[in-house]
C-alpha cells in the first residue's frame, strides 16, 4: 500500500499505534502539539540531534528499513554515549516520498523500536511531510546525566594518554562492500564489515562507566573518522596530540581484506567515519584503573597516542616518522 493512499494522519496514527505507552517520567507524549516530560531529581538535559538523507547518508539499494531504523537511533545514541549519559526519550520527524510503501515505514519503525527498547528510550513525538523525492529522517534524542559527571570535549590535558575503544576502519570497508557486493554472498569477513556499518553499536555502556569512574577527560564518539573527531577535541581543549599510525586498531576482517603493513590500510581506519567508537584520554595515573575496566567490555580498548601541548599540533607518526598533514583528510560534508 501506497503511503498516498493512508495519507499523514493515517501515518502519524499507524507510528502511534506501534509504540506503547511511555514511562511515567512521560507526562503527555505522542497526540497533543507538545510533548511533556520530567527528569529524575539532580539531573541535567543532554540533547543531541542527527539528520540523515537519502542518496548522502545511505542507499535504499543496499540497506533494509529495519536496518535504516536502528541506524537512525544509533547515531544519536553514540552521540550521548560520548558525553556518558543516559538515553531517556526520542522525537523523529520524517520527509517521505511518496512512492515508498506503508510496508517500508512500518519496518523502519520496528528496526527503530528494537534499538529504543534495548535502551529504555521512549518515542514522545515528531512530526512528517511529504517529500518529493527523497527520504529525510531526522531524530532528537533527549537524554540525562548530572552535569559535573558527564564528559566534554574540552578537558583534554599534555600527557594524557589516547584510547579509542574497539577498532577503526570496519564501517568505510563495510559502505564500499555494499556498493558493490552486486547480489554476490558475502564472506564472513565481509559479512561483519557490513554489519559494522548497517548497524552500528553505540558504545553506551562504556560511555557510563569512563563517565562515571572519571576514567576520561575528554572523549567524542568516531562519527567524522579518527583524525577529525580528535581535531576537535584538541581545537576545544586547546591541545595538540600525536597518534602513532601502526597502532590504530583493526579487526581481523579489515586486516584480512586488507592484509599487509600498507599505508592504506592505518589511513583507511584514520579517516574512515560512522565507526561509533570512543576516542578519550585519561592520565597516565588512571592506565591500571583503565585497563582493568577494560577487561570486562568485548570492544576493548587500545592506547593509540598522547595529548600533546598546543604548539605541537595533531601530529601522526608511522615508522618512517611525522606523516606530511597534505596527505590526510578527514571528513567533511561540504568538502
Amino acid at each position: 500500500m501506497k503511503l498516498l493512499e493512508i495519507g499523514e494522519f493515517g501515518l502519524i496514527a499507524g507510528i502511534k499505534k506501534a509504540w506503547p505507552a511511555s514511562i511515567p517520567q512521560v507526562f503527555q507524549g505522542i497526540g497533543d502539539d507538545a510533548a511533556v516530560s520530567s527528569l529524575l531529581p539532580g539531573n541535567d538535559l543532554v540533547s543531541t540531534v542527527d539528520l540523515l538523507i537519502e542518496d548522502v547518508h545511505f542507499d535504499l539499494s543496499w540497506i533494509t528499513p529495519r536496518q535504516l531504523g536502528r541506524k537512525s537511533l544509533a547515531v544519536n545514541l553514540s552521540d550521548l554515549a560520548a558525553m556518558g549519559a543516559t538515553p531517556r526519550w526520542m522525537l523523529i520527524s520524517l520527509a517521505v516520498p511518496s512512492r515508498l510503501e506503508v510496508e517500508f515505514i512500518d519496518d523502519f519503525c520496528a528496526g527503530l523500536k528494537t534499538l529504543a527498547e534495548a535502551h529504555g528510550v521512549s518515542l514522545i513525538g515528531g512530526d512528517t511531510s511529504s517529500s518529493p523525492d527523497r527520504l529525510f529522517i531526522s531524530i532528537t534524542l533527549l537524554g540525562e546525566g548530572k552535569k559535573e559527571s558527564l564528559l566534554y570535549r574540552h578537558g583534554a590535558q599534555p600527557g594524557d594518554d589516547l584510547y579509542v575503544t574497539g577498532t577503526l576502519g570496519d564501517s568505510i570497508l563495510g559502505l564500499r562492500l555494499a556498493r558493490d557486493l552486486k547480489g554476490r554472498s558475502p564472506s564472513p569477513e565481509e559479512r561483519f564489515l557490513l554489519e559494522r556499518h548497517l548497524d552500528p553499536a553505540p558504545r553506551l555502556g562504556e560511555g557510563k562507566i569512563l563517565a562515571g569512574k572519571r576514567l576520561a577527560g575528554a572523549m567524542i564518539d568516531v562519527s567524522d573518522g579518527l583524525l577529525s573527531d580528535l581535531t576537535h577535541i584538541c581545537e576545544e581543549s586547546r591541545v595538540g596530540a600525536v597518534v602513532w599510525a601502526e597502532r590504530i586498531p583493526r579487526s581481523k576482517a579489515f586486516r584480512a581484506l586488507v592484509p599487509g603493513p600498507s599505508v592504506q590500510s592505518w589511513k583507511w581506519a584514520l579517516q574512515g567515519g560512522e565507526d561509533y567508537e570512543l576516542l578519550f584520554c585519561s592520565p597516565p595515573e588512571r592506565a591500571s584503573d583503565l585497563q582493568a575496566q577494560a577487561k570486562e567490555w568485548p570492544c576493548g580498548i587500545t592506547r593509540i597516542g598522547r595529548i600533546e601541548p598546543l604548539a605541537h599540533g595533531v601530529v601522526i607518526r608511522d615508522e618512517k616518522g611525522p606523516v606530511d598533514p597534505s596527505e590526510l583528510k578527514g571528513y567533511d560534508h561540504f568538502a
